[in-house]
């Protein structure tokens, strides 16, 4: 049961976070119809919020790719399958709004070659530490940015991805106790 309704919760969050983003990114990130926010895309501050961003999520998309094929836990395998479409999501937004998606920070660059040479129940325990530090990072990068930009769209959609990366960071910690 907690099962079903923690993926009708995800399906919902999903959609809503697409949605939003469709009907947002443009106004949030400078679209080319809407000229006072240009300005904001452009802003080299803003544009380094976002390459942390960016760079924080590049690492959780390449770690959940893998997980797809290694994880031997369902559900692990399945948080997986979730993480990498959200991720897939925002480096889309992410890359509309004109963010070069840098390579991730050398710390998080060594979790990858690790993870790859894990299998079973240990790939499973590390991938999801890493998954748990990864959000911890992004929580902080996504909270700075929230904090520092004046634009209401941008705190809109911030407050979204701020109560997602929560969601995640309780599910990846219970998670992680299960597999013991």
């Amino acid at each position: 049961m907690k099962n079903s309704i923690q993926e009708s919760r995800r399906n919902f969050l999903a959609t809503g976070i697409k949605g939003t983003a469709i009907l947002g990114a443009g106004a949030l990130f400078g679209g080319a119809a809407i000229l006072p926010l240009q300005s904001l895309a452009q802003s080299s501050s803003d544009a380094e919020y976002r390459n942390k961003i960016a760079a924080i999520g590049t690492t959780s998309l390449q770690t959940s790719k893998l997980a797809l094929t290694k994880a031997s836990n369902p559900m692990v395998k399945m948080f997986a399958k979730f993480e990498a479409a959200e991720q897939e999501a925002m480096g889309g937004i992410l890359k509309d709004m004109g963010t070069t998606v840098p390579s991730p920070k050398p710390a998080d660059a060594e979790l990858l070659p690790m993870l790859q040479r894990l299998n079973g129940k240990a790939f499973d325990k590390a991938y999801i530490s890493g998954q748990i530090k990864g959000h911890q990072n992004l929580k902080m990068a996504v909270t700075a940015y929230h904090n520092a930009t004046a634009d209401i769209n941008a705190k809109h959609i911030t407050s979204l991805a701020l109560a997602t990366i929560n969601e995640h960071i309780e599910l990846t910690q219970d998670l992680l106790k299960r597999l013991g």
